[in-house]
This record gives C-alpha cells, sequence and structure tokens, in this order.
C-alpha cells in the first residue's frame, strides 16, 4: 500500500532517522531538516495558492493531522511535524504524500 493510500493513527511514535530519509526517498522533493518535513510549493497567482492550501488543509483535517504553513502571493511552504512524538512520524510523510496525490 502506498502512503498516500494510508491513514494517521493516534499516538503515532518518532521515526528514527533512517526511517525517516528512507519514507522521504518514497515522496516528491519533500526534505528532512532538522525533526521536520518540509516542501515549498511554487504557483501561478494567489488564487491558485489559496486553492492549494484549503485542499491541505481539507487532507489535514480529514487525517486530524495539521502542518504549519508559510503562504505568500505565489508559494506555500509545508512544514509537518508530530509534536507529541518529538519530531517526525509515519503521518508525517503520509500527509505529505496524499498532498503530493492533488
Amino acid at each position: 500500500m502506498s502512503l498516500s493510500q494510508e491513514t494517521c493513527q493516534a499516538n503515532a511514535a518518532k521515526l528514527d532517522d533512517i526511517a525517516a530519509e528512507m519514507l522521504a526517498s518514497e515522496l516528491n522533493e519533500w526534505l528532512v531538516l532538522n525533526g521536520t518535513l518540509e516542501k515549498t510549493f511554487r504557483f501561478k497567482d494567489f488564487y491558485q495558492t489559496v486553492a492549494f492550501v484549503n485542499a491541505v488543509a481539507y487532507i489535514a483535517n480529514k487525517q486530524d493531522h495539521h502542518p504549519d504553513l508559510e503562504v505568500t502571493y505565489s508559494r506555500c511552504k509545508v512544514v509537518w511535524s508530530t509534536h507529541s512524538a518529538g519530531g517526525l512520524s509515519r503521518n508525517d510523510f503520509i500527509c505529505a504524500a496524499r498532498i503530493d496525490a492533488l
């Protein structure tokens, strides 16, 4: 089963660095940086950027797992981490894969 088909789980455990890098290799250009998983998406205009943000919000609410977002006119940086786990969990990669599937 691909990551994008999985569902986030409550109380997900923190991944070690090797497991995080292995899962990141299954994603499209996401970076593991300082205990986070991040990617910047670029768009033609504000309307497209906000449409993307709304799609991310929908995914986050359905999975009950929420990212940090930095939004400007033509870009959105998405940063995942599992605060309750103190770093990255499988949930972060599941949500990133769902965003890639958009």
